[in-house]
């Protein structure tokens, strides 16, 4: 009956993904941002499934059972980015709608008039997209592979997935993933928001009882440092990091552009805050594992890893429908933002790296058939990644999150400032990133247990306005230009 459940939902979510794109003129503009033509609904959906993935619905569960109460950092970053997407949303909207964007770099270059800037953001942008893409694969393999009780291979389960998710993105493209995950956010949001309270009433009658077990058996577990020694110079770095990049992600910078007008952005940067409500009962899960392991060592040893601590939980408590809507629930947040994830790695290859890099003739309808063909290409390197490096999922993401997060100064920057110089931009990127590979892979620890991606955000800062101080800026009649754009009312 699980399997039943979670391939069903697939297989409805996939026909609606290809019906969507019946009957639509194929253009770039169409297949890489719907026509621009998202209104308050699925524009809020689309945001919602794509923002909300594997890692809300295994990586929560899994960091709050090993690790502790630093994993209410992703509470608190959700806070910060929202603040800074209702300023920021709209105005990006506009731009994309005014200057005819279709990519986060589109923006960066023409902005800066650097053509090397929008290729370099490009490729980084492709590059930190692989190990985001990789948690989604991972996350759905596992998924399956422990709402079935292990009748399906996890790398089984990713296959029918992936098929299914290059299925209609090949067909539909944006379109296509703003109706599937219409569907995605409604199943999601039932898993996450009903989870919690099911597994902590039955193994400790609720939720206050369970807390209370859990602090006499672990009470690391809920103070900071936590049982992973997060402090809180880690929480406050880690938070900071993640809500400044939350909207640098070139998939969700692409989905702003597919709303049909800034109020429509608005008006969501105002109510998607409250899906960060469904987070808790996940959050609160982890805790009611980790708790139950302490009790019952029996029941720790079923977890091998830290992600399949709240499957292990629904299998041992929960019937065997209740599982499988919860698993379908999971994989609806895994190939909702996976398929976004193809979608604008194909973008940024076939616009930015070829169109507006090395082949600059050639035409807007090339640019969408070549991205069209990169989407299964993407999808065999992501799933070929997490086959033969797989790693935590929470792990993954904050990865991913060190590298987005450098494009912040030039976008932030030069949408509300004249000051940042191209050649100031393209520094505070190469020295952003380069401090971040240096304590993330060299071996060297950051000051204050700083996220590693934190430091080279704040070098990047520093690299900009230096340099900008003394470098040419663009000319006067291109910053007219932008002006002239963000000075427009709607609708003119």
């Amino acid at each position: 009956m699980t399997l039943t459940i979670i391939f069903g939902w697939l297989l409805v979510t996939t026909i609606v993904g290809i019906m969507a794109g019946r009957n639509r003129v194929f253009s770039m503009e169409e297949y890489f941002v719907a026509g621009r033509s998202f209104g308050l609904v699925l524009f809020y959906t689309t945001a919602a499934a794509e923002i909300y993935s594997s890692f809300a619905f295994l990586g929560l569960a899994g960091w709050a059972y090993s690790r502790g109460i630093s994993i209410v950092y992703a509470l608190a970053y959700g806070s910060i980015a929202y603040g800074i997407y209702f300023f920021l949303g709209p105005r990006i909207n506009r731009l994309g709608k005014t200057m005819n964007y279709v990519s986060q770099p589109d923006f960066l270059e023409d902005r800066y008039d650097s053509k090397f800037l929008g290729v370099l953001v490009a490729m980084v942008g492709v590059i930190f997209i692989i190990p985001y893409l990789q948690l989604q694969i991972m996350g759905s393999g596992m998924i399956v592979q422990l709402a079935s009780g292990g009748a399906i291979s996890w790398q089984t389960a990713v296959i029918i997935s992936f098929i299914a998710a290059v299925i209609f993105v090949y067909i539909s493209g944006l379109r296509g993933i703003g109706w599937t995950n219409f569907l995605q956010a409604i199943i999601m949001l039932f898993g996450m928001v009903s989870v919690g309270f099911l597994v902590s009433r039955h193994y400790f009658g609720g939720v206050q009882s369970m807390f209370e077990t859990l602090h006499q058996l672990k009470p690391t577990h809920l103070t900071l440092p936590d049982t992973a020694g997060n402090g809180i110079f880690w929480y406050t770095s880690t938070a900071l990091l993640s809500g400044l990049g939350f909207w640098m992600w070139p998939h969700i910078f692409m989905a702003t552009y597919s709303a049909k007008s800034e109020k429509v952005v608005r008006r969501n940067a105002t109510i998607l805050p409250l899906y960060q409500l469904a987070m808790v009962p996940v959050i609160i899960t982890g805790f009611a594992v980790a708790a139950k392991a302490g009790l019952d060592p029996a029941f720790g040893a079923k977890i091998a890893k830290p992600d399949q601590a709240m499957f292990v939980a629904l299998l041992d408590s929960m019937p065997a429908w209740v599982v499988g809507l919860l698993g379908a629930g999971g994989l609806a947040a895994s190939i909702s933002t996976s398929s976004a994830l193809i979608l604008t790695a194909a973008n940024l290859t076939a616009r930015n790296i070829l169109q507006k890099g090395f082949m600059p003739h050639m035409e807007d309808i090339q640019v969408a058939k070549v991205g069209r063909l990169l989407v299964p290409v993407f999808t065999a390197v992501a799933v070929a990644f997490a086959f033969l490096a797989p790693s935590m999922l929470v792990s993954l993401l904050i990865v991913g999150y060190s590298g987005i997060t450098q494009f912040f100064p030039g976008v932030v920057l030069g949408v509300f400032t004249k000051k940042p110089t191209k050649a100031g931009v393209i520094s505070g990127i190469i020295v952003g990133l380069a401090a971040l590979f240096f304590f993330q892979f060299g071996g060297v620890k950051t000051p204050l247990n700083l996220q590693p991606g934190f430091v080279g955000l704040i070098l990047n800062f520093i690299v900009v306005l230096v340099v900008s101080s003394f470098t040419k800026n663009v000319e006067p009649s291109r910053l007219e230009r932008f002006e002239k754009a963000l000075s427009m009312q709607e609708g003119n």
